[in-house]
């Protein structure tokens, strides 16, 4: 990440993805999926949707900034 005064409002700062920010989600991102293949391996696709589904639908009841805000797939 870089971080620079914003031109426009110089008691601003406005942060930027740098390209080895850009990196690293990649890298984390094939991690995660690899973590969750690890975790749900003993679930069917199906069973792997509705529990990430009832998961969503948890952390959507217990959002502070509510319900309305958490995307929820039904």
């Amino acid at each position: 990440m870089a971080r620079a005064p914003d031109p426009a409002d110089r008691r601003r700062n406005v942060v930027t993805v740098t390209g080895a920010g850009r990196g690293r989600e990649a890298e984390l991102g094939v991690r995660l999926a690899e973590i969750q293949d690890e975790l749900l391996a003993p679930l069917s696709a199906s069973k792997r949707d509705e529990f990430t589904a009832l998961l969503r639908e948890l952390l959507a009841h217990h959002d502070p900034a509510g319900p309305a805000t958490a995307p929820v797939a039904d």
